[in-house]
């Protein structure tokens, strides 16, 4: 017991140290503009596009909708999760056999990168989980029963849990998490993200404000957690604008 507690406060000393030599460089987070901008096309979305991408949803051609059915999935936590510990496993057996720098610091670094996305995936999705569970939001599998303007809050039932998408939150947090990480080839990961949000509406379970939610709401949290790893100087580092900047070259 008396290890265990010395061991805490040094640990709380070791990051409010680290947070202590970044405080001065932080900038402000403009959460009014992007809470703002994400709400004004949250609307539109809602009343422009909603209705009539919700009833040209059932028309879509048969193998469309198949293919979109077979990827939709890797929006699931379960998958994410299952792809970021086997990607973590990956890199422990073949450390030996990767860049030339210590592997003790290699594996540090590779287990802040995968707790990064891990953690910025697991807040979208108590996140979203928990608004449509507030929200309940009919879905368009029942448009023509309720229309786009049903809700039925604090509803267990799955037919009236549409906002925001589960699947476009851990979307959104996943590769803009990536996005920050890797940002040389963002506009791939851009491209990925879009289609895959755009496979919850194809397949009918999503309006498209579901979908423009769910990504704007795990895009911000996979941002707000890349500033907090960057005040304590894990995985970021800040930049000399304020922003987060990824400390890949630690690694190479």
């Amino acid at each position: 017991m008396k290890n265990t507690a010395d061991h805490r406060p040094g640990c709380r000393s070791y990051l409010g140290k680290r947070y202590d030599a970044r405080r001065m460089i932080h900038r402000r987070v403009p959460w009014k503009a992007f809470t703002l901008s994400a709400i004004n096309v949250v609307a539109i979305a809602f009343f422009v596009f909603d209705r009539p991408l919700g009833q040209a949803a059932k028309s879509l051609s048969p193998p469309l909708v198949s293919i979109a059915g077979d990827v939709t999935d890797i929006g699931r936590l379960a998958w994410i999760l299952a792809g970021l510990c086997t990607i973590l496993a990956t890199g422990y057996a073949v450390r030996r056999r990767l860049w030339k720098v210590r592997r003790q610091f290699r594996m540090v670094y590779f287990v802040q990168m995968t707790a990064y996305v891990g953690l910025s995936v697991i807040l979208a999705s108590v996140c979203a989980n928990t608004l449509k569970f507030l929200i309940g939001r009919a879905r368009p599998l029942i448009y023509e029963q309720e229309g786009i303007f049903s809700f039925s809050p604090l509803n267990m039932n799955f037919l009236h849990q549409s906002f925001p998408s589960g699947h476009s939150a851990n979307i959104g947090a996943l590769f803009v998490a990536l996005i920050l990480l890797f940002p040389h080839v963002r506009l791939i990961f851009i491209g990925i993200g879009l289609w895959l949000g755009a496979t919850r509406i194809i397949i009918g379970v999503h309006y498209p404000s579901d979908v423009v939610a769910g990504l704007a709401l795990g895009a911000w949290l996979a941002f707000a957690v890349s500033i907090l790893f960057a005040r304590f100087g894990l995985v970021f580092a800040v930049g000399r604008e304020g922003w987060p900047v990824p400390r890949l070259s630690r690694l190479i």
